[in-house]
């Protein structure tokens, strides 16, 4: 499933994430290559960041990139938004910090985990 979605989904999906919520495009650099890419994802905006849940696993190139990164920027609306302090947590951490419509769907999926950004020019 994940060649399909980097080879035919991603393509597809890139013009049109960073303009509909909640897709995001991240806008990340190869931890390895240097090349710089841009992924569509979901991205969900919460009190002070932003949480992305993970149904590919938490060993995602893209989610490794900005973890070793550090820091990375997202397209939401048409806007570029700077996050930090990227770090992967279990549904436990991050289900509560979403909101409560959201929730019970996600607990359904099992998802491997979710990564968790803080918004730099979060208050």
């Amino acid at each position: 499933m994940r060649r399909v979605n980097r080879a035919v989904t991603n393509p597809l999906m890139r013009p049109l994430a960073g303009l509909a919520p909640p897709l995001a495009v991240v806008h990340h650099v190869g931890h390895r290559s240097g090349d710089a890419y841009r992924t569509p994802i979901l991205a969900l905006s919460v009190k002070g960041g932003i949480v992305t849940p993970l149904p590919y696993g938490t060993d995602i190139d893209w989610c490794r990139n900005v973890v070793a990164a550090g820091r990375y920027e997202l397209q939401i609306f048409g806007r570029r938004v700077e996050v930090e302090n990227p770090r992967i947590v279990d549904a436990e951490t991050a289900l509560p910090l979403l909101p409560l419509l959201l929730r019970p769907g996600l607990r359904l999926l099992h998802l491997p985990g979710y990564l968790i950004a803080d918004r730099v020019d979060a208050d």
